[in-house]
């Protein structure tokens, strides 16, 4: 039996990341492209959930050299290439509104338009002064007639890494092959905005989780 290719939807930088950590060829069609906005505030030190924050940050001026908390190894290394101090990293959001320790000083949590989890909010419930610098948006963007034309020709594993991305490639993906569609989600509740079920769902809800996950889905 041959092995069902793997398409990508991420952003086309955390595509190509994931790619290589899969250690295959895969089919990628971003649904979601990152756009830059805004200008950076002052800021004392910094909370990046994601490399794309990291970027925004750059881009929009941010200074270096800030003490920043991440979410996930990735972030962790973009944010010491840019020049940050990484101070303490989590393996995502809900996981760090948990372990940071109390007495920190004003943060600044620079993210995009979307985000799946809360993560000021829940650290302002601890006591803790949290600003929020919107530095980017992903813009939603339709499959590729490449993408449409592999998901009508047999089965296909996609991984989902969040819910809004799971919506959108429901909305995408052609409704005379939802049957070839083998989802691969990070959560729950990015099983829960797909339009079928998912072949599988992540141990953890971080990368290395997803790579045993698809890696286990393609064998399957």
């Amino acid at each position: 039996m041959s092995t069902p290719p793997v398409l990508l939807t991420r952003p086309l930088a955390q595509s190509e990341a994931f790619a290589a950590r899969l250690g295959m060829d895969c089919v990628i069609s971003p649904l979601l492209e990152i756009v830059f906005t805004g200008r950076a505030p002052e800021a004392e030190a910094l909370i990046a959930t994601s490399a794309n924050g990291v970027a925004a940050w750059i881009a929009a001026g941010g200074a270096t050299g800030l003490p920043v908390w991440c979410v996930g190894p990735g972030t962790a290394r973009a944010a010491r290439e840019a020049g940050l101090r990484v101070v303490g990293m989590s393996r995502n959001a809900t996981y760090l509104a948990e372990d940071m320790p109390d007495g920190q000083p004003p943060l600044t949590h620079v993210r995009g338009a979307h985000v799946a989890t809360d993560l000021a909010g829940a650290l302002r419930v601890r006591g803790m002064q949290v600003a929020e610098a919107v530095l980017y948006e992903a813009q939603a963007r339709p499959l590729s007639d490449a993408a449409r034309t592999l998901a009508r020709a047999g089965p296909v594993v996609v991984p989902v890494f969040s819910p809004r991305s799971a919506r959108l490639l429901g909305n995408e993906w052609p409704a005379d092959a939802l049957s070839n569609l083998r989802a691969v989600a990070i959560s729950e509740a990015a099983a829960e905005g797909l339009p079928v079920s998912p072949a599988a769902i992540a141990d953890r809800p971080d990368g290395e989780a997803m790579v045993s996950a698809v890696l286990g889905t393609i064998g399957g």
